[in-house]
């Protein structure tokens, strides 16, 4: 059928080499000829409009004089199989690029795309190296899709983030397949499920456990992945084997922006990086209680129109043969200057340390907690409680979880709290350029086998209002209550800092629903639900001076 200038052909077979059959929406030039081919694989339904027109738009490509194929993966909707997430993408893409380079509209040059689940399609397809992929641009991605969500109870585990995809974008089509779809049963659950991710314990799920005992969600959750399954899918350490060019984007506020960076640092191929103000859900500039200029439209330091047309650019270098109009291989945008920035790589700037300073008294940002510049020579501690049936919430950064939105937003009334430690620097005389990877050495102990830290950075206005910018989470075996230095990273951004602007460092022992809660028993509530009130220990000064090392420009 014909829509526009474009010809759509439904539910194309792609018959893999054991026989399961793929099924694609093909959208085509009008005109006779061949031409290159641009592949989506994901298994969030094809002829979601999401994925032809709002990610970027599908009759653009098209115009520009590509094949754009939108291919369900194995197991899900119009596809045939079982679905298991990620462990078939590697040799599936092979053969669903090969596939593609050989049908009568193409030239046989190949290019893959897409974000999220659709960039680890392309990477584990690139890892393959089918002869005909020519280029791929993954966006706000993860090679190692498990990373955050394997490992014993010594290791933080993000599964707030992993309840909510499953429940929210996977378990309606398993139902169906398996003509289990009760459409009340699975409403129920996700109208309710901000509630039900705070139920514990995590590894017996009652929304999962109603609707699909059999999922693979419990083999993650009760750690039933084996090391062959896990070394199968896991693909930093394939990326530096591969030369197909890499068009990486990433979003300030995406909750996958550390595993799109470490994949591009890995990445051995020639590449480019983008990053914007963009959070998972949209790359229009808003981002929470704040919104940033030229960040969907006249985009880089060369205004390219949006991410469609930045992605066309890249294809036509790489299957066209075409100049790259496009300066320089990194663009960053300098969130305050509401402007981006090009450069050679990913810029390495100078860096200054804040020390923690407090005489005990540091909870609540009424407390006396301190950045400063230089330590003091006493050591000194401020108890830090963790409550696990009132713990601290997530809110704002990276997040990705059902009834949490990513951003900037103020979070004063979190630091209100006494279960939260506040440390603060003088306002800044002049303006600077927060630029790279923020990161702690916190001095720490814990009563219990297991320590966990939440670590928070927000930027504080002259009228006393704290805008969240980043957080991390995380976990590290103690023993015997001995003091350790926890070596962390917090997050990466390009934030520019106002005079009189204040950088501010919490730290708590919880960001639920996010991550597992320490119930203070050497367990968590990924496997258990009970637990007690405990105090750790944060250490400031002296052989024990936690810092935050910031790297910043001067303007």
């Amino acid at each position: 059928m014909k829509a526009h200038n474009l010809l759509i052909d439904k539910n194309i077979i792609c018959e893999l080499s054991d026989g399961t059959i793929l099924r694609s929406d093909v959208y085509r030039p009008t005109e006779a000829g061949e031409f290159p081919v641009l592949m989506l694989r994901l298994p969030y339904n094809k002829e979601t409009p999401r994925y032809y027109n709002e990610y970027l738009e599908v009759p653009r490509m098209v115009e520009a004089g590509y094949v754009v194929i939108l291919q369900d993966v194995r197991g899900r909707y119009a596809s045939d199989g079982e679905f298991y997430p990620f462990v078939h993408e590697g040799k599936d893409g092979y053969e669903a690029v090969e596939w593609a380079a050989r049908l009568p509209f193409s030239n046989g040059k190949v290019g893959l795309f897409g974000m999220s689940y659709h960039g680890y399609t392309q990477l584990a397809a690139a890892v393959e190296q089918p002869p005909s992929l020519k280029a791929i641009a993954p966006v706000m991605t993860m090679a190692d899709p498990f990373g955050d969500m394997i490992g014993n109870e010594s290791t933080p585990h993000a599964i707030g983030k992993f309840e909510t995809w499953v429940l929210g974008s996977i378990i309606e089509d398993q139902l169906k397949r398996k003509n289990q779809l009760d459409d009340l049963q699975l409403n129920h659950y996700l109208e309710h499920i901000t509630e039900y991710l705070h139920e514990a314990p995590a590894s017996q799920w009652s929304p999962m456990k109603d609707l699909d005992p059999d999922s693979f969600f419990f083999d993650v959750m009760q750690g039933r992945l084996d090391d062959h399954f896990i070394e199968r899918v896991q693909l930093e350490s394939q990326l530096r084997d591969v030369d197909i060019p890499a068009l990486f984007m990433g979003g300030w506020f995406d909750a996958l922006l550390s595993q799109t960076l470490q994949a591009y640092k890995a990445y051995h191929g020639e590449k480019m990086l983008w990053i914007g103000p963009w959070t998972h859900e949209q790359m229009t500039g808003h981002a929470g209680e704040k919104f940033f200029e030229v960040a969907a439209k006249n985009i880089g330091v060369d205004q390219i129109t949006d991410p469609t047309e930045v992605h066309i650019q890249w294809f036509d270098k790489w299957l066209k043969d075409k100049p790259l109009y496009i300066q320089k291989p990194v663009q960053l945008y300098l969130m305050g200057q509401q402007k981006w920035a090009a450069y050679e790589e990913f810029p390495i700037v100078k860096q200054q340390e804040y020390f923690l300073e407090s005489n005990g008294k540091s909870q609540t940002s009424a407390g006396d907690g301190k950045l400063v510049s230089i330590p003091s020579c006493q050591v000194t501690e401020s108890s830090l409680t963790l409550d696990p049936y009132n713990p601290v919430p997530t809110r704002g950064g990276g997040s990705l979880i059902a009834g949490v939105d990513s951003g900037i937003f103020d979070i004063n009334d979190l630091h209100e709290r006494n279960d939260v430690l506040v440390y603060t620097t003088k306002p800044i005389s002049n303006d600077i350029q927060l630029l790279g990877t923020l990161k702690a050495e916190i001095w720490c102990s814990s009563p219990t086998s297991l320590c966990d830290i939440s670590l928070r950075i927000a930027d504080v206005d002259p009228s006393g209002r704290a805008w969240v910018l980043m957080h991390s989470f995380h976990r590290e075996k103690v023993i015997d209550s001995h003091p350790i230095c926890l070596l962390a990273e917090i997050g990466t951004t390009a934030y520019t800092l106002p005079k009189g602007h204040q950088i501010r460092l919490d730290i708590a022992a919880s960001n639920a629903p996010l991550y597992d809660i320490n119930l203070n028993n050497d367990k968590t509530t990924k496997t258990h639900k009970d637990g007690v009130v405990a105090n750790e220990t944060i250490y400031h000064g002296g052989k024990m001076a936690s810092k935050i090392i910031v790297p910043f420009t001067m303007i």
